[in-house]
């Protein structure tokens, strides 16, 4: 994988069969009509408030944004109304294309191309990031997700941006939420995605998402006004993926029930969030508590039978994370049986080894996790 800033793209004027795919350039229009639009005013309000985005200060330096553009609809109206918002002074923005290209689908070149002319007309630098997700074993969309937002990071870096937007929007959370639900997820998992948080360990760089309370319907509405065309990914509508059926069969009926989804997902999600800083608050107390003995964790097993089990758990995870084991691999199959130990009264010695390298002992007065 590598990140590179690419020069002027040639101006295209071509259709495909992916609906309005295609680049045909944007209806002129006043860019103080456009700033009043509704989309732009609902992303504008997203980013000072719920992203973190700062006012413009008279003589200070820009902010510096990487905005994540697929090609598709919902990236192309984010960039679209982030290119409008930067013409503003009370912004001062400086922004910047973030293109990855997953060579994962026969357009994907396509897309790249496209991206690359809008960028080209809108006089925004590109940055290009390619990927090989299909060349590594196990899961292909968990491991492009991996490498997208490592390229992302690597876009800001190069680009001195403290932000990379990504055109995540309610759907898309509702979508999150029911998958994670269905499969039975935490608190932190039914919170869905989360309006800022940082990027990979080594980038300095927040990823924000200043769409999450506009539904696809708002963005379609925003590009039609522009006259603005976009790509279709085709695998969006793939109905052999779970999220590929919730958006075809699902979505539509809830939006029906509630046309007001959007808003009440963005609460849910919000209230969740605010419950899972009080468990991880609860769980960071907990830690206090721990004991080392070498380069081994100690809990009191005592004490950690009076923990609540939701506390219990984020203490394991982050004891055995600590020690090196992957997030990923301490769902509640594997952590459900270590805390039903811990929690009863049997005595005796009892091993249980979350991972290759971990073991955690328990005994009748302690918990040891600890490397071997």
């Amino acid at each position: 994988m590598y990140v590179r800033a690419c020069g002027p793209a040639p101006t295209l004027n071509f259709r495909g069969s992916e609906g309005r795919g295609g680049y045909h350039g944007c209806m002129p229009t006043d860019p103080r009509q456009l700033g009043q639009h509704a989309f732009v005013k609902a992303v504008a309000t997203a980013l000072r408030r719920r992203c973190g985005v700062p006012k413009a200060q008279a003589g200070g330096p820009a902010v510096r944004v990487v905005v994540a553009v697929s090609g598709g609809a919902d990236s192309v109206a984010l960039l679209r109304a982030m290119a409008i918002l930067a013409t503003r002074r009370t912004w001062r923005l400086r922004l910047a294309v973030g293109h990855v290209q997953h060579h994962l689908r026969d357009q994907a070149e396509t897309d790249a191309t496209f991206v690359a002319a809008l960028a080209e007309q809108l006089d925004l630098p590109l940055l290009r990031a390619d990927i090989t997700p299909g060349d590594y074993r196990g899961n292909v969309e968990a491991t492009a997700r991996h490498l997208r937002y490592q390229a992302l990071a690597e876009m800001a870096t190069s680009f001195d941006a403290s932000f990379v937007a990504t055109a995540h929007h309610a759907d898309d959370q509702i979508e999150t939420m029911l998958m994670r639900l269905l499969r039975g997820a935490s608190v932190k998992g039914l919170s869905g995605m989360a309006w800022r948080r940082r990027l990979p360990p080594q980038s300095h760089s927040a990823l924000i998402r200043p769409m999450l309370e506009l539904d696809r319907t708002a963005v379609l509405r925003f590009l039609g006004d522009l006259d603005q065309s976009w790509r279709e990914d085709q695998t969006n509508a793939d109905m052999s993926r779970l999220r590929g059926r919730l958006r075809a069969d699902v979505l539509p009926v809830l939006h029906e029930i509630r046309p007001d989804l959007a808003q009440r997902s963005v609460a849910a999600a919000d209230h969740l969030r605010q419950v899972q800083q009080l468990i991880d608050e609860a769980v960071a107390r907990a830690a206090d508590h721990v004991t080392r003995d070498g380069e081994a964790a100690c809990i009191d097993r005592n004490d950690a039978r009076l923990l609540p089990r939701v506390v219990l758990v984020g203490l394991l995870r982050r004891l055995l994370v600590a020690a090196g084991v992957s997030s990923d691999q301490l769902g509640a199959r594997k952590l459900g049986p270590i805390v039903r130990a811990i929690r009863d009264t049997a005595g005796g010695e009892r091993r249980f080894r979350p991972a290759r390298h971990v073991q955690i002992t328990l005994t009748r007065q302690s918990v040891r996790i600890a490397a071997g």
